[in-house]
């Protein structure tokens, strides 16, 4: 049932006991291991804008641990478990949520999660860019530069 509809999906498996308790860290153990989800209805559910499917995402996202890797690699596992939804500000939360747990892990890699955060959303729209059959114009090498803001102002003139 969580995989045709991930909303009622959660309440039936809390209302059978198959989920012990409706706490945010439970649903996203849950969310986690459970092998079998359909991965856009995971990702639909975890980019809710609902208060409590958001501290489930936020639950979710804090269980991994992205210590020693690259941001673009810690993208990777995070989206090994789901898809990100079509929607931009359900990616946006995902993603915010992301850059912060990375720069909790990965202490001084980036001078905040803002930073962090620029260059995930960046690292996402180059990845549909360059494999979305719907994209006509691929972007170049400095148009990505200059959307992902990778250039160092300080040291221009």
């Amino acid at each position: 049932s969580f995989n045709k509809d991930p909303f009622k999906g959660v309440k039936n498996l809390l209302e059978c006991g198959i989920i012990a308790e409706n706490s945010a860290p439970k649903i996203a153990k849950f969310l986690l291991e459970t092998p079998g989800l359909d991965k856009g209805a995971l990702g639909e559910y975890l980019g809710h804008h609902g208060e409590h499917e958001i501290s489930v995402m936020h639950s979710y996202i804090d269980m991994f641990d992205f210590s020693k890797t690259m941001i673009d690699e810690g993208i990777r596992i995070l989206l090994a478990g789901f898809r990100l939804p079509g929607e931009a500000q359900k990616i946006d939360r995902i993603m915010e949520k992301f850059a912060e747990r990375y720069c909790d892990t990965n202490p001084g890699v980036f001078k905040d999660a803002d930073e962090a955060y620029i260059l995930s959303y960046a690292i996402i729209i180059l990845n549909t860019d360059a494999h979305n059959p719907m994209v006509k114009h691929r972007m170049t090498k400095d148009e990505f530069i200059s959307m992902a803001g990778l250039v160092d102002k300080s040291s221009s003139s």
